[in-house]
């Protein structure tokens, strides 16, 4: 009798136990979350300098930006600190999203290293372009499913963080919030959250007229979100589209499908046109700004072929050092399946892959944001590029103030010979009037030593590689040509 009793109740307690264990939703954290372990765990409030709030300038009402649709570039606290400001093209930009603001239990917010950012804020409101605080419950000790849902139910918590909110925007004469709530329950998504914003919203535009509301939206749904009424409690939404393939991911593969492959389901623009954002795409896809990344994912794998199984992950990477990497280890590989590239190479032990955007790639995410009339295009994140100059180029064609007009300059120049030794003769000027020619090396570095006229560009006394020239029209317009340089 007692054995029957005892193995009634350990079946019991393994029944009850595995049915807790499986009912618990697991929460995969977003690529934000973990770049800011990544990246930005050695930067503290300590070790970064500050700018004075006295000397902050509010947006300047005679900047005009003349930008075609808005381009959203989030800015970390590991890029700030790392010197992001003279990389920046703030007239190439029309928000500034300053990465993060950490909102806790009792619904303070915490700033980031190194605020207030007075230097960038200055520089952004002076080109026009407008700087956004975004909040985040990434959620520490208390968890961030714990965090967004004292918010939601708690009337006196969401009032104090409302004010918060609020109090920060008038302090630091920022222009909005956005609003990255990420590693909630499916339970907590939809109607809860959607109340939350809409409140939020309502909230800001009447204590702080012409202040703007943002949230940061997944690439997939996985549960929960209702995405029609998410996208009307805002001004604008943030489609997070990148992170299809996870650093944890049994196989290498691409941060952000352009397309599908036979074996995938998910990728970008299905995620736009039929699936998570299919809604909003059709009835307000002026409230949808579609974010690129500038990063990529690279993997120890089993083989060198295409989408391998990896056997480790070695962290993200960024664009500034895939674009320079990928030269050396063979070049880019274009895989039509996707539409995006990827590297691989044997270091001697192990085979490794990265996949990554690319300039190419980027442009066809863009052209996706234009032909389905969206808001506009935002960057995951800014400084990823370093110095490098090609996706500036490339926002300045697609949305720049020439964008809409025949000014594609690659049309009407010609470079000859490329590859080249040492001079390169440029024809079809007749019509044109160029400012200027400047020349940039792979890694984005402005090179003063080569001979420039109308005719040529001599450029027999740099080493062999591959170099950027940049052409300028007297009207402004720019177009970036690569050129190969190469003794052979």
């Amino acid at each position: 009798m007692k054995q029957t009793l005892h193995y009634t109740l350990l079946s019991l307690f393994v029944f009850f136990t595995c049915s807790t264990v499986f009912s618990q939703e697991i929460i995969k954290k977003g690529i934000h979350e973990l770049q800011s372990k990544e990246f930005g765990s050695s930067i503290n409030n300590q070790n970064t300098a500050r700018g004075l709030v006295s000397d902050i300038i509010p947006l300047q009402s005679g900047a005009v930006q003349t930008l075609s649709k808005k381009v959203f570039g989030f800015l970390p606290y590991w890029e700030q600190s790392a010197g992001a400001h003279s990389n920046i093209q703030y007239d190439l930009l029309t928000h500034i999203a300053c990465f993060d603001f950490r909102v806790q239990l009792d619904a303070s917010i915490s700033t980031p290293a190194g605020w207030p950012w007075t230097t960038e804020i200055n520089a952004a409101h002076s080109a026009g372009t407008k700087v956004i605080m975004t909040v985040v419950n990434f959620g520490g000790a208390d968890g961030a499913d714990a965090v967004a849902w004292e918010l939601f139910t708690n009337a006196a918590k969401k009032t104090t963080f409302f004010a918060n909110v609020k109090n920060l925007i008038q302090t630091y004469s920022l222009d909005g919030v956005n609003i990255d709530f990420e590693g909630m329950t499916s339970a907590h998504r939809g109607a809860e959250l959607n109340t939350f914003m809409s409140e939020l919203t309502t909230y800001i535009h009447t204590e702080l007229p012409g202040k703007e509301v943002s949230f940061d939206g997944p690439a997939v749904n996985w549960g929960g979100w209702i995405m029609n009424d998410l996208v009307d409690s805002v001004d604008y939404l943030i489609v997070m589209a990148y992170d299809y393939t996870s650093a944890s991911s049994a196989n290498a593969g691409p941060v952000a499908p352009l397309l599908h492959h036979t074996s995938w389901k998910r990728f970008v623009k299905k995620t736009i046109e039929t699936g998570t954002y299919a809604g909003p795409t059709a009835n307000h896809p002026e409230k949808l700004v579609l974010a690129v990344p500038y990063y990529g994912q690279h993997w120890k794998t089993a083989t060198n072929v295409s989408e391998s199984s990896t056997t480790s992950s070695m962290g993200s990477t960024r664009y500034r050092n895939t674009a320079t990497d990928a030269a050396t280890h063979g070049g880019w590989i274009w895989n039509a399946d996707f539409e995006v590239p990827w590297y691989t190479w044997n270091d001697g032990a192990d085979w490794n892959q990265v996949w990554a955007d690319n300039e190419t790639s980027i442009s066809k995410k863009y052209d996706l944001a234009i032909s389905n009339n969206l808001g506009g295009v935002g960057i995951w994140a800014l400084n990823y590029d370093g110095t490098r100059p090609e996706l500036w180029e490339l926002i300045n064609t697609k949305f720049g103030a020439t964008a809409s007009v025949d000014s594609n300059l690659k049309e009407k120049i010609t470079f000859y010979p490329n590859p080249t030794n040492g001079i390169i003769n440029i024809s079809n000027l007749s019509n044109l009037k160029l400012a200027k020619i400047d020349v940039y090396n792979i890694l984005g570095k402005l090179i003063k030593d080569v001979e420039v006229t109308k005719e040529a560009v001599d450029i027999s006394n740099l080493s062999n590689g591959l170099y950027f020239f940049k052409i300028t029209d007297e009207s402004g317009r720019q177009e970036t040509f690569k050129i190969l340089k190469s003794s052979i």
